[in-house]
């Protein structure tokens, strides 16, 4: 008996098998007509990466995708006018309809505004709840927000961090370019870090100089400031949110300086880099003016991104400049806070997280919301110095009140009794 229900069931298999195979010879679509006349369940439109509103007078085609659980192919159907020509709050209605005439439709608000705004940006539920956080439960939770991104290969065969920065860095003018972030310069992709570089890398470059000029990956963290000098240290390695296509030579003198503005009359050994670069003091770097705030929303995005017990990375003032120290510190903070508000974030910047976060899966939340930063740091005027320049018959007790979060005392003598600071 069962022999015979086998055989019956494996009759049944083949003759299904055969009317597919027919159908979709034939063109007859028997198949999906009874598909579609059985779909009770309507087309789901994609709004997760629509922007909560556009730049004024931007050349926008608003394009929208949806997928059907029988349908192969999808449209969505815009009512309504979307302009960006004039200031304001609108609304447009998307719609999808399936075959079965199962329809989907979602009220899309979105705002006109003028100058850059890179709030709009943001996808919609990316972050949660901010509203009321500020110092440490705010760096917390942005935390939890940004970590566990997809994490890319350095160099492979396969997507790597150089297919990364191709497409992030890529000149705005000359898709086959990338923009030098130290020069400014651009430079052919194909230039990329070779032993002989073709004829064609050939450029004018720093003082009228004829020769060939390549590109690689700078970390704007130091990768030896951790450290985190190669993939097996983690993802800080290949973190495309800090890395960046630099020319050559400026990378190398780079290297692993922190960032200081040489020009604030308070340093010495100032060096002309070129390309409103400078080198000053032990061992400091100050960057051009156009990406000094970008610079610094890098390494505060470094700062709550790696904010674990695996790589605890910390901004500071003042960090000890010895080359060779691989502490995770980087600084100095008040020049980064002061150069935040300086360079204020520009489409370019924009432009760079949303491709960033096209292949990472996370974003800089200081690109997204500049504000945030001053809500975990403060301001740059917190972190300056108080300093006597006098000798004082000091008490027992010295109570400094001050709203600086920094109090650094030095040459302090307690003699000839104990003092307590």
């Amino acid at each position: 008996m069962k022999k015979k229900a086998a055989a019956a069931g494996g009759i049944v298999v083949l003759v299904i098998t055969i009317l597919l195979a027919l159908d979709s010879f034939m063109g007859w679509n028997l198949y999906g007509s009874v598909m579609q006349a059985l779909d009770s369940e309507a087309p789901v439109i994609e709004t997760g990466s629509l922007p909560s509103g556009y730049q004024l007078d931007s050349d926008i085609i608003l394009e929208v995708t949806c997928e059907d659980n029988v349908d192969e192919v999808c449209n969505v159907e815009i009512i309504g006018v979307f302009d960006t020509s004039v200031l304001g709050n609108y609304s447009v209605t998307l719609q999808a309809t399936d075959e079965a005439g199962n329809i989907a439709s979602y009220v899309y608000n979105y705002e006109i505004y003028e100058g850059v705004n890179p709030a709009v940006y943001i996808p919609v539920g990316y972050y949660p709840d901010l509203d009321g956080l500020s110092g440490e439960a705010l760096k917390s939770i942005l935390h939890n927000t940004i970590k566990d991104h997809t994490d890319y290969p350095y160099t492979s065969t396969t997507t790597d961090v150089w297919d990364i920065l191709r497409d992030a860095d890529e000149d705005p003018n000359n898709p086959n370019n990338i923009i030098g972030f130290y020069t400014g310069l651009s430079i052919p992709k194909d230039c990329q870090d070779t032993v002989n570089p073709p004829a064609f890398c050939e450029m004018t470059v720093y003082d009228d100089e004829t020769k060939l000029v390549e590109w690689n990956r700078e970390h704007i963290w130091s990768k030896s400031r951790g450290p985190f000098e190669d993939e097996s240290d983690g993802p800080a390695h290949t973190d495309g949110h800090h890395l960046v296509a630099a020319e050559r030579v400026m990378n190398s003198t780079k290297n692993n300086r922190f960032f200081e503005d040489c020009h604030d009359g308070d340093d010495t050994n100032i060096v002309d880099r070129g390309y409103g670069n400078y080198t000053c003091n032990i061992w400091e770097f100050e960057p051009r003016d156009e990406v000094k705030g970008d610079v610094a929303r890098m390494i505060f995005y470094m700062a709550v991104r790696y904010d674990d017990e695996d790589l605890d990375l910390e901004v500071v003032n003042d960090p000890d400049e010895d080359k060779s120290l691989k502490l995770p510190v980087y600084g100095d903070i008040d020049d980064l806070l002061r150069w935040h508000i300086q360079d204020p974030v520009d489409q370019k910047e924009i432009d760079r997280n949303i491709v960033i976060y096209g292949y990472q899966g996370n974003r800089n939340p200081f690109i997204d919301m500049p504000e945030l930063v001053e809500l975990i740091w403060g301001t740059s005027d917190d972190y300056q110095t108080l300093s006597f320049d006098r000798t004082y018959n000091l008490p027992y007790y010295l109570k400094i009140t001050t709203d600086y979060n920094w109090v650094i005392l030095n040459n302090v003598s307690c003699l000839p009794e104990e003092r307590f600071i």
